[in-house]
């Protein structure tokens, strides 16, 4: 695979993920898989940008920070916030001790809002991505 396919099979799974995000949200259904997928297109962005900047494969790495550190990223405050609180949306899908806390959190509304915190850390590192090409 060149680097190109490499980078694109990033940014189109991550785009596949993301619109899976917001059609679970939309159906109103298990709603916590949407953050967990939320986080998922995000990573998959990192991942992209780490292909982008070393043409190797991505580390195989789930947390947002470590990848983030990876592509020599430099967030601010907000961005870093809002990627500890996004890496959390991967952990408590998963782990049977969180689940059922999580599930009870996942209004719509907290849904809909953490969405919002997950797109606007997809468009700065989409746009770092578009910048680098």
């Amino acid at each position: 695979m060149t680097q190109e396919e490499h980078i694109n099979y990033w940014l189109s799974t991550s785009e596949d993920d993301w619109l899976s995000a917001l059609e679970i949200l939309s159906k109103n259904e298990r709603r916590h898989y949407a953050l967990f997928i939320g986080h998922l297109s995000v990573e998959k962005l990192l991942k992209a940008l780490f292909v982008v900047l070393n043409n190797s494969v991505p580390p195989y790495k789930h947390d947002l920070i470590i990848l983030a550190e990876k592509c020599n990223l430099k967030p601010d405050d907000q961005t870093r916030l809002d990627l500890k609180v996004i890496n959390e949306f991967n952990i408590q899908s998963r782990y049977p001790d969180f689940k059922n806390n999580f599930y009870d959190k996942c209004t719509k509304e907290f849904v809909d809002a953490e969405l919002k915190r997950i797109d606007k850390v997809r468009i700065w590192i989409k746009s770092i991505i578009e910048s680098m090409r």
